[in-house]
């Protein structure tokens, strides 16, 4: 299954009318991505083991893997999140501007979902974040996912624009450049700065990089 469906475009409960069934599947979810986290922030990756995750999570093994393929997919919820936000906005591209500001403009409406930096959405993404960073095994995750993410973006915007390939390769590579040195500029500012704002660092790192 595509993580993007796998996972709720919320960190938190999805909002609407839905199933006491599905309700418990997501709080699952989420308290089974809460214990690895939180393991992975005290102990490590290494060191933890998909058994203390399910125990921390008072979960079966066999019902932490109907969740997660791997300890390191469960500590990455939150972000798989953020990265299905970004995806969901892909079908409104404009086609009437150019393909990076298109992709820019797109990721800038999807960001308003951590303007609030104390919301539960925005720590929860730091918090991966601040454990992506200190863990390689992590990162090797993320880079092997970035293939499929890329793919996805150049083919999305290959059915909007009428360019060439390279021009669309390099507004996808941009784009996301600009979005990552924005997101991890916000990731070590919040450290010091409680009230450093993911959207706000974002605005400015476009205008950096058009100068």
């Amino acid at each position: 299954m595509n993580q993007l469906e796998t996972f709720a475009l919320s960190p938190d409960l999805p909002a609407g009318p839905l199933g006491l069934r599905e309700r418990r599947r997501v709080q699952t979810s989420v308290e089974i991505s809460e214990a690895a986290l939180t393991l992975f922030e005290r102990k490590g990756v290494e060191a933890t083991t998909v058994g203390e995750i399910a125990q921390a999570a008072g979960v079966s093994q066999r019902t932490f893997f109907r969740y997660f393929a791997t300890k390191e997919e469960a500590a990455l919820r939150d972000h798989w999140a953020f990265e299905a936000i970004l995806a969901a906005g892909l079908d409104r591209l404009d086609s009437d501007v150019s393909p990076r500001l298109s992709l820019e403009t797109s990721f800038a409406a999807a960001l308003t979902t951590y303007s609030d930096s104390s919301s539960i959405a925005s720590q929860r993404l730091l918090r991966v974040n601040r454990m992506i960073k200190k863990e390689p095994t992590l990162r090797a995750v993320l880079a092997r996912a970035s293939v499929g993410r890329t793919a996805a973006l150049v083919d999305a915007v290959s059915k909007r624009f009428e360019c060439s390939e390279l021009q669309i390769r390099l507004a996808v590579d941009v784009s996301i450049a600009v979005l990552r040195a924005a997101l991890e500029t916000w990731v070590d500012r919040s450290s010091t700065d409680e009230t450093a704002i993911l959207p706000e660092i974002y605005s400015v790192a476009r205008t950096l990089a058009q100068a």
